[in-house]
């Protein structure tokens, strides 16, 4: 065995050990050391290549001048790629990664000290997953919160038309031309808008434009001031005092259609009383979905209080990293200003780091609870799945639907294990039912 391979003497020492970290120091005795030095300068020496000299033949004595840092950094890794798991195989810990080296000493001619830390995944006695309390609510559908949702429907399909009264009021749309003033009465042509509608019906329209606009006629001038908060999404309002130049031109107001047969039609149905039974149905199957969801919430939140362990830090980063890409897409896709975004970041890093821990820890209770059961996902159960899927999208290729099978299989196999684990989970819970009657808007 040539000396490259040959395994190197050294001494461990244990600083830290937890559930599923490890710190430990490691050092190398000057003797072995130096034996690595010369094979890396004998390295450098047959690579480097300098004027006068031709490649492999530059003097020893300038290579080692010249490339002494390189020759450090290189004999420091190669020792602690060399130690590092043979340190850890003697302390009994399985890495889940390549440790990280903390911190080393070493200068050439030496001995060399190097610290590092390493995580492993925990090993768990996971506890009361049998027999979960579990508080499964299910509203009932009756006829005051289907005429709500019919209601509803037909808010979503109004049309606006020009208002019935000459006022602006609480309910009213209002089609306003504005030019916007910072408090040094500087304009702010970027602000300005033209035929801009304020729907004051609506939570989110600003309680300064709905109490200057009501009661107002068209061709009316308003002066709407405003004190925009530090932290407001848009970033030339932020912070600033801005007055709004208002001029009303047009009041409109909601038409809502007539629930009849011509309604159902619009709607894709055959008639009124189909059309109530299809909404109805859809109802029901949201119900469901809450239910499920709710229940599921029920579980992970049991399993999570009762199966309190450390996490290896590594993958709660990896997972809160994940969180933060998901948020910030989400409000990119929903328009929120980069400097908004970037302080929502900013402020939720706790959060985040807190969500990532929950779900690297429910991801070890999940998969030790599939080990005890002997669960396993079979071809048959990726097939099933396929075809509901097939069968809930007719209109969908199959071709396609297999090829995502195929570039998703990690995930779609995931997921099967976690819809097995939830089942088990389910069946052994202790459910109590409580019928309940849909609850109205109001309520």
């Amino acid at each position: 065995m040539d000396q490259e391979n040959k395994k190197i003497d050294f001494k461990p020492t244990v600083l830290d050990r937890k559930l599923c970290s490890i710190t430990m120091d490691v050092e190398i005795s000057q003797k072995v050391v130096a034996d690595e030095i010369k094979i890396v300068f004998n390295q450098i020496q047959h690579q480097v290549k300098i004027g006068g000299f031709r490649q492999g033949k530059v003097p020893m004595n300038i290579v080692k001048e010249k490339f002494s840092n390189e020759a450090k950094n290189r004999v420091v890794e190669n020792i602690v790629k060399k130690t590092v798991l043979n340190a850890l195989e003697e302390a009994a810990f399985i890495p889940i990664d390549f440790p990280i080296v903390e911190e080393f000493d070493y200068e050439l001619g030496q001995a060399l000290k190097y610290r590092f830390t390493a995580e492993c995944d925990p090993v768990i006695n996971i506890k009361d997953y049998k027999g979960i309390p579990v508080k499964k609510e299910i509203f009932k559908i009756t006829d005051k919160s289907l005429s709500q949702s019919l209601d509803a429907l037909r808010e979503e399909n109004a049309k606006l038309v020009p208002s019935k009264s000459c006022e602006v009021t609480e309910n009213s749309f209002v089609f306003v031309d504005y030019i916007a003033f910072d408090s040094d009465g500087k304009a702010l042509s970027e602000i300005n808008a033209k035929n801009h509608m304020l729907d004051l019906s609506s939570k989110n329209t600003i309680k300064d434009f709905k109490d200057a606009l009501k009661g107002a006629k068209i061709g009316d001038g308003k002066d709407v001031k405003i004190e925009y908060c530090a932290d407001y999404p848009n970033r030339t309002l932020a912070g600033k005092t801005i007055t709004f130049k208002t001029k009303v031109v047009e009041i409109k107001e909601k038409e809502l259609p007539e629930l009849d047969d011509d309604f159902a039609k619009d709607m894709g149905v055959e008639n009124l009383e189909d059309f109530k039974t299809k909404v109805k149905e859809t109802i029901e199957a949201e119900e469901k979905r809450r239910q499920d969801t709710d229940v599921e919430r029920q579980i992970v939140d049991y399993l999570l209080e009762k199966n309190k362990f450390e996490v290896p830090q590594s993958m709660v980063a990896i997972q809160k990293k994940s969180l933060i890409k998901k948020l910030k897409g989400y409000m990119k896709a929903q328009g929120d200003s980069k400097e908004y975004i970037e302080k929502q970041e900013e402020l939720g890093q706790e959060k985040f780091k807190e969500e990532a821990e929950k779900n690297v820890r429910l991801s070890y209770i999940l998969n030790a609870i599939y080990t005890i059961g002997n669960f396993e996902v079979t071809e048959a159960d990726i097939e099933a799945k396929k075809n509901k899927i097939k069968a809930s999208n007719p209109d969908r290729n199959s071709v396609i639907i297999d090829k995502y099978f195929a570039e998703n299989e990690k995930t779609i196999l995931f997921s099967l294990k976690e819809e097995k684990v939830f089942g088990f989970l389910l069946d052994n819970a202790k459910i109590t039912i409580e019928e309940k009657n849909m609850p109205l808007k109001k309520d």
